[in-house]
């Protein structure tokens, strides 16, 4: 799973697409995606896109495209010939039509609806909540949370990278660097303590205390630091950056990584899809909040 969904709709005429963009676009918003639809006006688009097409979470065409293909001819083509098989949903004005077209031709993963304007976002609506629902499993969210983490910290680098040349007397480098070596020797000291103590340990015990540290952490409130010291307040303060980062990200990272789900609880963690909604929701948000931080950085002084 990724926190993009991408749609291609296909349709030589523009006027359901400008009908049901918007709608579209929010209710993904609303489950905690960035919905990303590109448009084609012909059966062409998937041969210009043919090496991108396992990139799209559903592809939306008319049926009766111009051109010399079909809806049904266009599908049997890039399943066979790319082994793609995105989900797809079809609209026409005859449904009875299609319903007949994608029995006969045993096309699977091939919805269809019509073109009456409740019926086809009711109908598409739910067909996206069908895709999200297949990989919204916990190693699937575990490996967005892990992905788009690991985007957060590259953000993170680079508004630290270009913020410690406007902080005066290398402020933010010696922060950085006390930061890291506070955290080396609290390292050293445990594992120091774990080694004597070793003689005193069980198999069991040997797992129960996790030695290292979290360079996301430290990144975090390097962050703040900056904040801080360049005097920005908005689009957030450090106060009210920091601790909110580390229990909404870190700690949620943290947990989907090293807890095994039981129950479905990632320890203390309900696995319902509200939860997966708001997880998506609060690292789209970070990921804007940091953006709009590094654009203050880059005009800042």
């Amino acid at each position: 799973m990724k926190l993009e969904y991408k749609i291609l709709w296909i349709d030589n005429d523009d006027k359901i697409y400008k009908d049901h963009q918007s709608e579209i676009e929010e209710y993904l918003n609303d489950l905690g995606f960035s919905p990303i639809i590109e448009k084609g006006s012909d059966y062409n688009a998937f041969d210009k896109l043919e090496t991108d097409l396992n990139q799209f979470d559903l592809f939306i065409l008319d049926y009766r495209l111009d051109g010399p293909k079909n809806g049904n001819e266009i599908i049997k083509d890039i399943r066979d010939t790319y082994s793609i098989y995105t989900d797809v949903i079809f609209y026409s004005a005859v449904k009875e039509d299609l319903r007949t077209r994608i029995y006969e031709d045993r096309l699977n993963g091939v919805y269809y609806t019509g073109r009456g304007f409740e019926e086809f976002e009711e109908d598409v609506l739910a067909l996206i909540n069908v895709t999200i629902k297949k990989v919204q499993d916990v190693n699937n969210l575990r490996g967005l949370i892990m992905a788009e983490v690991a985007e957060l910290d590259r953000i993170k680098e680079r508004i630290i990278i270009q913020a410690s040349s406007k902080i005066k007397d290398s402020h933010l480098e010696k922060y950085t660097l006390k930061k890291v070596k506070e955290s080396g020797t609290s390292n050293k000291n445990k594992a120091q303590k774990f080694i004597d103590d070793v003689v005193n340990t069980n198999f069991k015990t040997l797992f129960t205390e996790h030695i290292g540290f979290i360079d996301s952490d430290k990144k975090a409130k390097a962050i703040g630091e900056t904040l801080d010291k360049l005097n920005i307040t908005s689009p957030i303060c450090k106060v009210d950056f920091i601790q909110p980062y580390i229990n909404d990200i870190l700690d949620i990272r943290n947990k989907f990584a090293h807890i095994e789900e039981q129950d479905n609880m990632i320890g203390d963690i309900p696995f319902t899809e509200e939860r997966c909604i708001k997880i998506r929701k609060n690292i789209k948000n970070y990921k804007n909040l940091l953006l709009e931080i590094e654009e203050q950085v880059c005009v800042n002084l």
